[in-house]
């Protein structure tokens, strides 16, 4: 959370500081009539949390070179600490303010990660707020105060209400101040003109940043002294803000983002203009100038102080606003706000203009090239009439989601792990029928999936089409493996599913160095997991997660144990295939969830009947056929029992399958990574069944029946989009070495293949 105006004047003047904005984290704008100004850091676990909240900004000044002062409150379900309870209060307050911040209808990234801290952080909800001042074990007082334009009564106020006894001492820390002094004057009336105490960082060198002070409009009966903080031998900016107010016992303390300025504190009865947050404590007298080393002896010469720039004042009309510009593939979509008519108008990207192109029922949308494909982009957009807006950051909402998915339960996470770095036997899976046919992990509401898709984007739907080409010509999608679009950002289990059957299937050129990229990246996101929610607080280097390896040589098994996993198998097809006919029963929409699910369970009976085993005392052996056409394990082939299931999925006439119930945003330019892979896996299948039942002693009816059926259902592939042929062939090409096929069979299947596929574009019967 920024204040808009600031955050306008930084992408301006330092694009280059927002690496990854938009992409790894977000950036929410907040508009207001004063400043947005809390310097706040909440980090939430599922039972422990921890606020930073204190002077410094986000900036590597801030936690870098700047002297700030900030302190950390922290909390933990399993803690014994007398104070964890208003610990937790302070910091579901500090929650709740910030988000009654955030715009009453959030876009859509915003909301899917509020509504991850609700989900992931339930003690959000248990948490009773409490308001005021608390008392903590130790006998000191602690309160948060904040402030915005519609409070009450203003910081200032409220400060000074807990004050009780008459102040000796005023000391106080800002590096900014009114222009005539009047927070400070308030403060020292109000206080009964207590000997007051004011502390700079000067520098040798002029150039330097440093503490400023307008001299010129001290009051007369206000006498400040000027004293330094700090070797000045090693300048760094004085950027704290506190306000100390200590009586004949007690040291009031006032700390956080506050200056000492009317716009922060408030005049009196009257909160300020700014949005503000800080700290309040009543402590012991003293020990404040002996934890921050405050030295009274030395005193600064008023001739040695500077006086403050005057700021430049604004000039023209304040830019627009554009609103949200979202990244999907190589194009950028802007959704437009009211009163803005985009006719006409282009995207700025440095010294670039992108021409807006309005078509297809899509939004206003400018196609970007591949040097902007991995970068964060700050863009403006110009209008017809002239005008120019500020400038925003491009979100990408899949890497958004990436960024910060659902977590997922630990072992889960250890079994795909497993699977994928070869630990592992594939078929292990087939026992965890919860990762396949159920979520494996808390979701988003269906409220929320509702929206993801954002109000302005169109969804296709294939049922409501006469013929896979009419939908397929509506999507206008791109089929490559290699640019398809990303999938199951927020759900991590299935983006593991899915790239274990594409390491099974597709070995793309570049897999492993995505492997790699995608440990690592996992690494790092779990074990900020596991710091808060299990370990403890040291700041130890996250182990490196090892990247996937070749499946190790399987040793013999007991017979035992190759049964154990030929039931398991059993009986998750048949789960499966319940699953599937009630969903064929159903006349509800699917989504990509879906796919993935279907594509995982094939890929399992493909390995199921693929993988030789090394039985003990006996000969190597498949758990189940996989062709057995005309004779008596027919039924229980795998070609038989995956062309069943790929027709219900696909459906002879292609608005009766399931595919045909899975709405596609309008906007997208590749088929999705788990449509296009389960259409090149089915092909396969069902040129694999056609071709083996040809040759098969006894199947000549049967053979009458696929050579109808089978190129309906083949034909129903292609309705998203018509594939690359050649990635087509060497994609099924690998799959059959990966699964030990026959240059002759794999030869055979292929070419049924090639020719079903000539004829997917034939009018329909």
């Amino acid at each position: 959370m920024a204040d808009a105006a600031m955050l306008s004047r930084a992408l301006e003047q330092l694009p280059e500081a927002f690496s990854h904005a938009g992409r790894k984290y977000l950036i929410a704008p907040i508009e207001g009539g004063g400043c947005f100004h809390p310097k706040i850091m909440l980090r939430y676990g599922k039972s422990k949390a921890r606020m930073t909240l204190g002077s410094a900004n986000a900036t590597s000044a801030g936690w870098g070179s700047n002297r700030e002062l900030v302190s950390r409150i922290k909390w933990s379900e399993s803690s014994d600490s007398p104070d964890g309870a208003i610990h937790c209060r302070l910091i579901a307050r500090a929650h709740d303010w910030l988000l009654a911040r955030l715009p009453a209808s959030p876009d859509t990234d915003l909301a899917y990660k509020l509504d991850l801290l609700n989900s992931q952080s339930p003690w959000l909800a248990n948490t009773v707020r409490g308001d005021g001042v608390e008392e903590l074990a130790d006998g000191s007082l602690i309160d948060l105060l904040l402030s915005d334009p519609g409070s009450v009564s203003g910081i200032g106020d409220r400060f000074l209400e807990r004050i009780e006894g008459g102040a000796e001492q005023l000391v106080i820390i800002s590096p900014y101040w009114d222009v005539d002094l009047a927070a400070l004057e308030r403060l020292h009336a109000d206080l009964g003109g207590p000997s007051t105490h004011i502390f700079l960082t000067l520098a040798d060198d002029l150039e330097a940043r440093q503490s400023t002070f307008p001299l010129p409009e001290l009051d007369w009966g206000l006498k400040p002294k000027f004293h330094p903080l700090g070797d000045n031998g090693r300048h760094r900016f004085l950027h704290a803000k506190l306000i100390l107010a200590q009586t004949r016992r007690h040291d009031y303390l006032l700390y956080g983002s506050a200056n000492c300025t009317t716009a922060a504190l408030g005049p009196r009865r009257k909160a300020g203009v700014n949005c503000e947050a800080a700290i309040f404590r009543r402590l012991p007298r003293g020990t404040i100038d002996e934890a921050l080393g405050l030295d009274y002896s030395e005193t600064i010469r008023r001739r040695d102080i500077v006086a403050p720039e005057r700021p430049e004042p604004s000039a023209g009309t304040p830019r627009f606003h554009p609103g949200r510009i979202e990244r999907k593939d190589d194009r950028l979509f802007w959704s437009v706000p009211p009163a803005i008519d985009p006719a006409g108008a282009e995207l700025v990207i440095g010294e670039s203009r992108l021409p807006l192109a309005v078509a297809g029922g899509m939004r206003p949308h400018a196609q970007i090239g591949p040097s902007l494909a991995a970068a964060t982009i700050v863009v403006r957009v110009a209008l017809a009439d002239g005008r120019v807006s500020r400038p925003v950051i491009v979100v990408d909402p899949d890497m958004l989601m990436a960024a910060a998915p659902n977590p997922l339960a630990n072992n889960i996470k250890r079994r795909l792990d497993a699977v994928l770095s070869g630990a592992s036997d594939l078929i292990e899976l087939a026992r965890d029928a919860h990762l396949i046919f159920g979520d494996a992990q808390p979701r988003r509401s269906a409220g929320l999936r509702s929206v993801v898709s954002g109000p302005s984007i169109g969804a296709v739907v294939g049922q409501d089409f006469d013929s896979p080409e009419a939908f397929r010509e509506a999507l206008g999608l791109k089929a490559d493996l290699k640019a398809g679009t990303f999938a199951h950002a927020d759900n991590p289990a299935l983006q593991l599913l899915l790239q274990i059957v594409l390491r099974g299937i597709v070995q793309l050129e570049d897999s492993e160095s995505i492997d790699r990229a995608t440990a690592d990246s996992a690494a790092a996101l779990a074990s900020g997991e596991r710091q808060d929610d299990e370990g403890d607080d040291g700041d130890g280097t996250p182990a490196r997660a090892e990247a996937p390896q070749q499946r190790v040589t399987d040793a013999p098994i007991p017979r035992e144990a190759f049964e154990r996993n030929r039931a398991a198998l059993e009986r998750a097809i048949i789960r499966f295939e319940e699953h599937i006919a009630a969903l064929a029963t159903s006349d509800g929409l699917l989504d990509l969830d879906f796919v993935t699910r279907a594509l995982f369970m094939i890929y399992l009976m493909l390995y199921g009947c693929s993988h030789r085993y090394v039985v003990e005392g006996g000969e190597p052996d498949v758990l189940i056929p996989f062709s057995a056409i005309g004779t008596r394990r027919q039924e229980d082939g795998f070609l038989l029992r995956a062309a069943r299931l790929i027709s219900r999925i696909w459906g002879r006439s292609f608005t009766d399958g399931l595919l045909a119930r899975i709405p596609l945003d309008r906007e997208l330019a590749n088929v999705p990574t788990p449509i296009l892979t389960l259409v090149i896996l089915s092909r396969w299948i069902l040129a694999a069944i056609l071709t083996e039942a040809r040759t098969a002693r006894g199947a000549k009816s049967f053979v009458g029946i696929l050579e109808v059926q089978i190129p309906q259902i083949f034909r129903s592939t292609s309705a998203f989009a018509l594939t690359d042929e050649v990635q087509v062939e060497a994609t099924v090409a690998q799959m059959a070495r990966q699964i030990g096929m026959s240059g002759h069979q794999a030869e055979e299947i292929l070419r049924t293949m090639v020719r079903l596929g000539s004829r997917t574009t034939a009018p329909e019967l």
